[in-house]
């Protein structure tokens, strides 16, 4: 499979479709069927035409999806991404990750209160700054005026608003006011500018050397403006009427002179003109004292809303799992937000060791809550990505809301590291999943689980797994003809880099040792070679010492070889051997003859004749043995032994732990053909062929058990013993694969007279006697009784609850802790706990939430195989 995407990168509008294209090779020999999932984006956001296709082998077809986001989604990138699961074998999985890029959409609103300001030398003003786009705000209030006479002091004087929040700004204005004549109106212009780019204050500088220094801070950026205003420089980034950034919001501010023009010789004017005076001073002041106590009370309201939300006495809480194993997640940040206003949380915690968290202390109302961990997907409750799809937590006055609980899942992970060895060109590194049961990398052992993704390994043995599911724990499974299988386990965390990683991959473990002799005696200088499909190990028995003696070693295992022993003026030997897994092979004997022989033949199994692999077979003359195996791959029950002594008689022996041993004599001629004076040999064209009776029987079946409605079905993890006398075999159905459930084989039975129990937990057992006789395969196949179970009604003043109602059912030895089985009511209240164990006393207990007490329980007796209907009844 070869998954590829037309973009990796796409600017995504807010409201806008953005098309993807998908294309999607088989690169099998077989027809191959796909499934395509969208990972990290509402499901909302996608318009898939389709999900699933089949494709013929070396087709392609490429797939248009069209993304679109919602509007309101915060400015920034967001990494989602496409997972193209093959649903054929070899059922690989691919993940191609998309950046989606949303643009920035800045948009500010401010508003000045009052608009218009009548004083002396100061005023003051208060400012309503909001951020209505989607990108954070970091920027600088500025003012200015034509005249270029004001101060401007803002209150704070930076502003870090994120998308959505407002801020109440203070804006004291300061000048010079005039000695006589009219009250003089200075337009004051108000806006906002963002902090200066790298390198703006060097090109500032080359501009004019004598230009100040940017300074920080809100008393630095009043000196700033008066060493400006005295140098007669303008901020170029200020906003101003000039600039390409207009001022936001304009004000007045009207300043009354000291003494107004007239004739001073006037007593008279002037007294009234001073009563007038003072009388519009007090009228003034009166205004601006109402401005200012407006302000306050603006921003005594915004801090009122501040400490309120974090005052109150309800509360929520939940625990935080793992998608992928369900273990808890600690150190993961818990935001709760109000459910109309999602920019800035009214309490944050984080979920504790057990992956537990609570917040308290909290008003009643609606809320939406979201989950932020490193390494994890944002979440929203309760499997939200983004805030409009969130569910609402509605809490009333002193209640408290448990049961919030979420699944978190990682990033995609990835894994880097190297192959150790002598060779490591052309081998193979396989990402598994690691099945129940699967031994580690110290056990050596490859992993059995599914293949989440393969990669070569180049002859410098770097590897790199990108996109791996986390966290998770995987195996690695390194490969290759001719080397040992190299296993590691590895723990992946959530969006984990793992680099470093080292495995070794080492030549075969197996190892085959023995002796070459001829008539004469040991011989040496014999070349001896193992072959196994394309793996070829060869040696050279000793010419000293242990003369004859040879060692076959770094054998990969397990695997059939065919064994050659040469050597000029000899006739070759050849025998076929078998080697288990890391299994070390000794005592083989090769025996060469000037002249010689060879006998072949076949070995089955009565009564079906089925080929028998793994029969030793033993030749001699009575002077030499020669010991080989019938081969248990390819051509299984097939021998064949050379290098025999012409002309000669041999005794064959086949011999098997679970066979009865056979024995016949055969003769060769001179020219190697066999007499017709050998004693119990069947000769045809592929040799000698012999049947074998087993000497014990097998016992095999498949346990079935009654459905609820009619028929029955296989059931797994069913007890079936064996006994008779001293002698007991036991073993367990199967339960995987599903093929395969319910079935149980057990092999090697002496015969004789058995007792066959049959048992499971909660079902009552069953018995009967059976008699078996040697190469017996008896099928025994029970169907077992109905599996004990619990149903019943929930009510609640004599009429069903509604549906959603927590039954909890509780073993009497374990209550009130650990429950054994939870359901939830149907609409008519009903609830079922099918297949429990039994006999047994429970408890039984309903609750119409999560967390809350229960309203009714019950206490039942079961036993085995016992179907009860009971009432609970939910009226206290």
């Amino acid at each position: 499979m070869y998954v590829e995407l037309s973009e990796r990168r796409i600017v995504a509008v807010p409201g806008h479709a953005q098309e993807l294209q998908i294309t999607i090779s088989n690169t099998g020999e077989v027809i191959g069927g796909y499934t395509l999932r969208f990972l990290g984006a509402d499901p909302s956001w996608v318009e898939l035409p389709e999900s699933e296709i089949s494709l013929f082998p070396d087709e392609t077809r490429t797939i248009t999806a069209r993304v679109t986001v919602p509007v309101g989604m915060v400015a920034g990138d967001r990494r989602i991404a496409i997972q193209v699961r093959e649903l054929t074998p070899p059922e690989s999985t691919s993940i191609e990750e998309v950046v989606l890029v949303v643009p920035e959409a800045r948009s500010v609103e401010m508003r000045v209160d009052p608009i218009s300001q009548t004083a002396g030398s100061k005023a003051r003003f208060g400012l309503l700054v909001g951020n209505t786009g989607n990108s954070q705000i970091n920027s600088r209030l500025t003012g200015t005026d034509p005249e270029g006479q004001v101060q401007f002091e803002f209150v704070p004087a930076v502003l870090d608003l994120p998308p959505g929040e407002h801020a109440v700004v203070e804006l004291r204005a300061k000048a010079k006011r005039p000695f006589l004549g009219s009250p003089l109106v200075r337009i004051l212009d108000i806006g906002l500018e963002d902090p200066p780019p790298a390198g703006a204050a060097a090109a500032r500088d080359e501009l004019d050397p004598q230009a100040p220094e940017e300074p920080e801070g809100e008393s630095a950026a009043r000196k700033l403006s008066v060493k400006r205003r005295k140098k007669k420089v303008r901020n170029p980034a200020a906003p101003s009427p000039g600039n390409d950034a207009p001022p936001m919001v304009n004000a007045s501010f009207v300043q009354k002179a000291r003494i107004t023009r007239g004739p001073l010789s006037l007593a008279g004017l002037l007294f009234a003109l001073t009563v007038f005076a003072v009388v519009i001073t007090l009228a003034l002041s009166r205004i601006v004292g109402q401005s200012a106590a407006d302000r306050n009370l603006a921003l005594e309201i915004a801090q009122a809303r501040n400490a309120a939300a974090t005052s109150g006495s309800s509360g929520m809480s939940g625990t935080v799992l793992l998608l992928t194993s369900g273990a808890p997640v600690p150190g993961v940040a818990v935001d709760v937000f109000p459910a109309d206003d999602t920019s800035e949380p009214v309490a944050t915690t984080a979920t504790d060791k057990s992956g537990a968290w609570s917040v308290a202390n909290l008003p009643s109302g609606d809320y939406k809550l979201t989950f932020r961990g490193a390494g994890f997907v944002q979440l929203w409750y309760p499997q939200a990505l983004s805030a409009d799809n969130a569910e609402t937590v509605t809490l009333d006055a002193n209640g408290k809301q448990a049961g919030l609980d979420v699944s978190l899942g990682g990033v995609p992970a990835s894994i880097t590291g190297t192959v150790l060895g002598d060779d490591v060109s052309a081998a193979t590194l396989a990402l598994t999943m690691p099945m129940a049961g699967t031994p580690g990398a110290e056990a050596g052992e490859a992993a059995t689980g599914a293949v989440v993704q393969t990669v070569p390994i180049g002859s410098d043995g770097s590897f790199e797994l990108t996109n791996v599911p986390s966290p998770s724990v995987y195996d690695l499974v390194v490969t290759k003809t001719g080397y040992a299988t190299s296993t590691q386990r590895i723990d992946v965390s959530a969006g984990e880099e793992r680099t470093g990683v080292e495995i070794t991959l080492r030549k075969g473990d197996g190892v085959i040792t023995g002796q070459v002799s001829s008539a004469s005696g040991p011989l040496g200088g014999v070349t001896i070679t193992a072959t196994s499909g394309q793996t070829e190990v060869s040696t050279i028995s000793l010419t000293d010492g242990d003369v004859g003696s040879f060692t076959l070693r770094k054998l990969p295992t397990p695997a059939s070889y065919t064994v050659v022993a040469s050597k000029g003026g000899y006739a070759t030997q050849t025998l076929t051997l078998t080697l288990a897994k890391g299994q070390a092979l000794t005592g083989v004997g090769l025996t060469l003859g000037k002249s010689s022989g060879s006998l072949k033949g076949e070995v089955t199994l009565l009564p079906d004749r089925a080929p028998a692999g793994g029969v030793a077979v033993t030749l001699t003359d009575g002077e030499h043995t020669v010991v080989t195996a019938t081969q248990s791959s390819g051509d299984i029950g097939a021998w064949r032994v050379g290098g025999l002594t012409l002309p000669g008689t041999y005794t064959v022996t086949f011999s098997r732990a679970d066979l009865a041993a056979q024995t016949l004599s055969v003769s060769l001629d001179a020219s190697g053909q066999i007499t017709p004076g050998s004693q119990g040999a069947t000769v045809t064209s592929a040799g000698i062929e012999v049947a074998m009776q087993p000497s014990t029987a097998v016992v095999k079946g498949i346990i079935t058990q009654p459905l609820a409605g009619s028929g029955s079905s296989a059931v797994g993890e069913v007890t079936v013993q064996l006994s008779s006398g001293p002698a007991s075999y036991s073993v367990i159905t199967a339960s995987v694969p599903s093929a395969d459930t319910g079935r149980y084989r057990i092999e090697n039975v002496p015969p004789g007279t058995y007792t066959v129990s049959v048992s499971r937990n909660g079902v009552s057992p069953t018995s009967t006697i059976i008699q078996l006789t040697a190469g017996q395969v008896r099928d025994y196949s029970p169907v077992l009784a109905a599996a004990a179970a619990i149903s019943g009604t929930v009510t609640q003043n004599g009429a069903p609850v509604p549906a959603g109602w927590y039954v909890d059912l509780y073993r009497s030895s374990t209550y009130p802790e650990n429950p054994y089985r939870t359901v939830r009511t149907s609409a008519n209240g009903t609830f079922l706990f099918e297949d429990v164990d039994a006999p047994e006393v429970y408890v039984v207990e309903a609750r119409p939430t999560r967390g809350s007490a229960p309203l009714g329980s019950r206490t039942v007796q079961l036993a085995a195989s016992e179907q009860r209907d009971i009432t609970v009844r939910a009226d206290q």
